[in-house]
């Protein structure tokens, strides 16, 4: 994801690790919770997904808090493809962020983990369409 603000952007692209991997168990709960998310707190009626990233943020203690951060495209504003910003942050359970047209502040704080937008993207798609 780019931020909006300018001075970010090249942070934003600079902002990632190849060296670390997020453990799968984590991914899944980070999808299914964003897809529950979605699905109980409509509007927002999601009909599409796109630049699905996870990455982590640390804590005082360097504990790692793992986070999704995207966009989707409600039904509400297809006809304008309108794109807006989410981040799922895994708590104690999880929060769920909206950010609009600009990213989540999570979103451009987090060490973002080199995977592949487009499958998590489709993940996500997935896990929501087969809550409807």
């Amino acid at each position: 994801m780019t931020a909006c603000n300018t001075d970010n952007q090249n942070e934003s692209h600079n902002n990632f690790t190849e060296k670390e991997s997020v453990p799968d168990s984590v991914v899944q709960f980070l999808i299914t919770s964003a897809a529950t998310d979605f699905h109980t707190h409509q509007p927002p009626k999601p009909i599409d997904f796109r630049n699905v990233e996870i990455g982590y943020l640390l804590s005082a203690d360097s504990a790692k808090q793992y986070v999704l951060c995207g966009e989707y495209l409600a039904a509400e504003k297809a006809e304008k493809k309108e794109w807006e910003t989410f981040a799922t942050v895994k708590t104690s359970g999880y929060e769920q962020y909206l950010g609009g047209n600009k990213q989540v502040s999570y979103c451009q704080d987090a060490i973002k983990v080199l995977t592949d937008g487009k499958a998590l993207s489709e993940k996500l798609k997935s896990k929501y369409e087969s809550l409807q």
